[in-house]
């Protein structure tokens, strides 16, 4: 076997080594570094105006805080237990924060909401009566109350509320309030009502009269009218009293056997 001289080995060696580096001579390449171009660049948001408003009054702020929670703190504004805050503390920041101090918690209960009444006047109804033309219904809300702190005064406040079902209006004709009722318009009614209740038609007599001229309820319920002659104005109750007048045919002795003699005075 043929011995190689040890230079030749050497010589070899280097040979193949510059093969594996890229091949021919030179020095080999370095191993390149990949850079990423389009990583994002932090940096600390720039200071923005934010106005805060608590209980109504307006402070202006420099804030780098993008949360609501965040421009509070850098305010040096603390909350309460119980103070609300809108937009809500974990939400976004924007040009406004409203705070509303509470001294208690809120409670929230259910309120309902009269129906209202819409009169529409017809002529064929009778004079000072109704008739419905559809039922009202009331409606409901969700109510949150709270106290709160109001010129140095803690005070009960309605802090939201919010509207669960509107109501329904309740329809009711109306006949005219005032109507001719023959020769009795023509009478004394003033001097009646002075002599049977000093012109008062809210007197009401515990014997069970009311009004201006003292009505019983069954003789008012027996020309028309409706719950107490006293919660009547003064001009339904002396059209009813003509009324009254003429159903017992001018005999006014069985009404008014005491002051009936002023109606001719």
């Amino acid at each position: 076997m043929r011995r190689v001289p040890a230079a030749s080995a050497v010589l070899v060696v280097m040979v193949l080594s510059a093969t594996a580096c890229g091949g021919g001579g030179g020095s080999p390449k370095p191993r390149s570094t990949v850079r990423a171009a389009d990583a994002p660049r932090t940096s600390a948001p720039a200071p923005r105006k934010v106005v805060i408003v608590v209980d109504g009054k307006k402070t202006t702020t420099m804030t780098t805080g993008t949360t609501v929670q965040q421009v509070l703190e850098q305010a040096g504004l603390r909350l309460g237990r119980y103070d609300l805050v809108k937009p809500a503390r974990e939400q976004p920041a924007g040009d406004t924060v409203k705070v509303l101090r509470l001294l208690s918690k809120p409670v929230t209960r259910t309120v309902h909401v009269p129906a209202p009444t819409i009169e529409k006047k017809s002529s064929s109804v009778p004079p000072w009566s109704e008739k419905e033309l559809r039922k009202g219904r009331s409606g409901v809300k969700i109510v949150q109350t709270a106290y709160v702190r109001r010129k140095g005064k803690k005070v009960k406040a309605v802090i939201a509320q919010k509207v669960k079902r509107k109501p329904v209006a309740r329809i009711v004709a109306v006949g005219p309030k005032a109507a001719g009722t023959g020769a009795a318009a023509r009478l004394n009614w003033s001097g009646l009502a002075n002599c049977e209740s000093h012109g008062n038609p809210k007197a009401v007599n515990p014997s069970g009269y009311y009004g201006l001229y003292q009505f019983s309820l069954s003789s008012w319920a027996s020309v028309g009218g409706k719950g107490r002659p006293s919660d009547a104005s003064a001009a339904e109750q002396t059209y009813r009293a003509q009324l009254l007048y003429n159903r017992v045919n001018g005999r006014w002795q069985g009404q008014w056997p005491v002051c009936g003699k002023f109606l001719f005075s």
